[in-house]
């Protein structure tokens, strides 16, 4: 479930009228949202032209250091001051994005707020009563997950979440670790290294570990599959099985339903992609 709950129009402050720039709207000094606070003020002013900056114009991360920052700021306004109005052709607007633009009164109709629960049934219990409970359980996978996307919060572009297990539970963000154990009461708390970059260095380790495992492939130290495990921790059918339940929570959002993944996976992927026999 989920929807466009408050970046739309009706939601606009009234100081801003008929306003849809950031730059030349009279709400500007007072919105939490204004692309020049963002921009200019957050980032560029403390020496920051790398991300979001060079999103909107990737020259000035470079040309900060030969023209200096006064030139920086004015590029960087005259980008966020482009816009567009109701007789601009919908091609020009839909084949670019417009980060001046008021976000009252953009095109976007992207969720700011969404909730996807997911559940899975139990796996099939071992029956070999030489097996402790314990031993018995391992393996057999979550049975509820809930995942929560929401625009307004202090963790811009950060993970952090929750994990409940039967012996214990673990907490995460993007910079700690928190593991509680329910027989001891105790937490231990992990700070893994943090090599900085996109995604918190997410972007540059999953590039590394890909070319880790096509070497190992390549050298013959291990077959695909293994290679797939060891290196990226993951295959690639699960790779496309979590990309398919992206579009399966988003049918059930727009639909307004709970989908079975067993049916939506046959109908819209077995049944494309397999050769019947």
């Amino acid at each position: 479930m989920g929807s466009l709950k408050y970046f739309k129009r009706s939601r606009k402050p009234a100081l801003a009228g008929d306003a849809t720039n950031c730059l030349s709207c009279p709400a500007e000094k007072e919105c939490v949202y204004s692309a020049k606070k963002i921009y200019e003020e957050k980032c560029l002013a403390s020496g920051n032209a790398g991300w979001p900056v060079h999103i909107v114009d990737p020259e000035i991360e470079d040309m900060i250091a030969t023209k200096g920052t006064t030139w920086a700021t004015e590029r960087l306004r005259e980008r966020l001051a482009e816009d567009y109005s109701d007789s601009t052709p919908q091609e020009k607007v839909s084949r670019r994005p417009w980060f001046g633009r008021c976000v009252y009164e953009s095109d976007n109709d992207v969720c700011d707020d969404q909730i996807v629960t997911m559940t899975w049934d139990d796996d099939p219990f071992p029956r070999d009563q030489h097996l402790s409970v314990g031993e018995r359980l391992k393996g057999r996978g979550a049975k509820t997950a809930v995942f929560h996307m929401i625009a307004q919060t202090e963790k811009q572009c950060e993970r952090r979440g929750r994990v409940y297990g039967s012996e214990g539970e673990i907490e995460y963000d993007g910079k700690m670790i928190r593991v509680y154990d329910f027989a001891t009461s105790k937490a231990a708390v992990h700070y893994p290294q943090q090599p900085g970059g996109g995604h918190g260095g997410g972007d540059a380790g999953l590039t590394k570990q890909f070319v880790n495992a096509i070497q190992a492939v390549e050298i013959n130290a291990m077959p695909l599959i293994d290679a797939q495990a060891v290196h990226i921790g993951c295959t690639l059918e699960d790779i496309l099985r979590s990309h398919a339940m992206v579009f399966a929570a988003e049918e059930a959002r727009q639909k307004q339903t709970v989908i079975d993944w067993a049916g939506w996976w046959h109908e819209n992927v077995e049944s494309v992609t397999h050769t019947p026999p």
